[in-house]
Parts: C-alpha cells; structure tokens; sequence
C-alpha cells in the first residue's frame, strides 16, 4: 500500500504536509480551547493529572487568541525545519531536525488521548489528533525508512532533539504571548 500512496506523494510534499497537518490540528484547538477551559475552570480536579493538563493549558494559553500566538511561534519553526529538509533534499537530505519535530508532533497526539481518557469527554485536538496526526506521522516515518531518508540510529539521534524542541516551543510561544499580550486583549 505505501508504494501505491508513494506514486501520488513525493518526498516534498510528505515533508510540506507536517506544516500543514500541525495548522489543521491546531485550528481544532484554536475553536475549542475557550469553551473547554470554561466547562473545567471552576471544577475541582480530583487527580493530579487533571490538574496538570489545565495548568499546561492555561500555559499555553486558555483563550483562542493567546493559543493562536503559541500556534504561529511552532507553526514558524515547523515550516523553517520543513523548509531547511526539502530545499537541502537534493544535496544532503539530512533529516535529523525534520524527524525530530516529527517526533514531538506525533508524541503529543498521545497527549490528547490521554486528556480525553483523564476527562472523560472531549478534549481540544483529540479528533484530529486521532484521525490526522498520529495516520501522517506513522507514513511518514514508515515512508522515510522505506525510501531510505532515515534510519533506526538517526531516530534515536533525534530524541535528544525533540527533547530539546519542547521547552523551545513553550517557552517561545509564553514569551510571544507576553510581548503581543496588549495587542491581543
């Protein structure tokens, strides 16, 4: 089957849809993060994991216009990262950061299996993050190895980088909604 979708995706197009994917998913959120914030804000949580994903998400930001400046910050890095792994294909196609945003981006759709298993109802991004991410990252990986782009030891070279991607997004998109908070409120 993966040679039959190969003949309709090229490798660019493969890596110009993490972009496009993360967007797509991260709308699903954008439209749904004021009302579930607000369905939990006065509850009290009874589990120490409840209490961690409202605090992760009041982080990330609890209103559609904070979370949108979170969005644009990792949607800017993803494109650059996307940008960097299809513009250099044709001389080295190292894909180390590409594999390592991919990572985060398909870890993180567990997140919000998770969430929805913790609340025990919807949970912002669940759907595409279920019906979206985790089917593309899974082709891609699988599309990766079988073209020969990646390999097992380049995957485990990427952790320390996926590692290292996730403070820079939280934190870049925090610091974005700080310097943008009086334009957005």
């Amino acid at each position: 089957m993966l040679k039959a979708v190969q003949e309709y995706f090229s490798i660019e197009t493969v890596i110009w849809l993490l972009p496009v994917i993360f967007m797509f998913h991260n709308l699903e959120e954008i439209i749904t993060i004021e009302s579930f914030m607000e369905k939990y804000k006065n509850k009290v949580s009874k589990s120490f994991l409840a209490k961690l994903v409202l605090d992760v998400r009041r982080i990330l930001g609890a209103k559609s216009n904070h979370f949108s400046v979170t969005t644009t910050w990792i949607l800017f890095i993803l494109s650059l990262i996307s940008f960097r792994s299809a513009y250099l294909l044709p001389i080295e196609g190292n894909f180390l950061l590409f594999v390592a945003a991919l990572n985060v981006f398909f870890l993180q759709a567990f997140s919000h299996i998770s969430q929805t298993i913790i609340f025990r109802s919807y949970t912002p991004g669940v759907i595409t993050a279920v019906f979206a991410v985790i089917p593309y990252s899974l082709f891609t990986y699988a599309y990766l190895f079988e073209m020969g782009f990646i390999n097992g030891h380049l995957l485990i070279k990427s952790i320390p980088i996926s590692i290292t991607m996730v403070p820079i997004f939280l934190i870049g998109g925090y610091l974005g909604r700080r310097i943008v908070h009086p334009l957005i409120d």
